[in-house]
């Protein structure tokens, strides 16, 4: 199973006000917790969570911390990041890297794109594949073979 979490919709659930940025460690910690929650209640067995950033303005590097590079340290599923904007990915990428973590961006054309520190995504892809979770495209990229 396919599970998608949407980042803003958990922030303005979260944080109280109409907040559109994910900026500060404490409310990253109150995201994560909710997204681990939610990943915790999803029927049935969870193969992969979307994590999609769509409508998130900006993320700073402390709640790509405390979202992203927690959430995979300890995940109960495989984890994709999706509607991810350059400015994320500016923030997202070096704090992976700098604990040594990879991670699979799901593109808007549906390839899969490692970014962080290369050995931990090509790990991630490799145990995707593997799982026939995903698989080779004709243009020698990876998609996800679950809709």
């Amino acid at each position: 199973m396919i599970q998608r979490i949407d980042v803003h919709a958990v922030l303005q659930e979260s944080v109280s006000g109409v907040y559109a940025d994910l900026v500060t460690r404490p409310t990253g910690r109150v995201v994560r917790e909710r997204i681990e929650r939610e990943m915790a209640t999803a029927e049935g067995d969870v193969a992969i969570a979307r994590i999609d950033f769509t409508g998130v303005g900006c993320i700073d590097y402390s709640c790509a911390d405390e979202i992203v590079a927690k959430l995979l340290r300890h995940r109960p599923a495989l984890l994709v990041l999706m509607g991810l904007s350059d400015g994320h990915r500016e923030a997202i990428e070096p704090v992976l890297a700098g604990h040594r973590l990879g991670a699979l961006v799901e593109c808007a054309d549906g390839t899969l794109e490692a970014v962080g520190a290369p050995e931990a995504a090509t790990s991630l892809l490799e145990e995707l594949v593997m799982r026939r979770l995903a698989a080779p495209t004709a243009g020698g990229t990876f998609a996800l073979t679950l809709a």
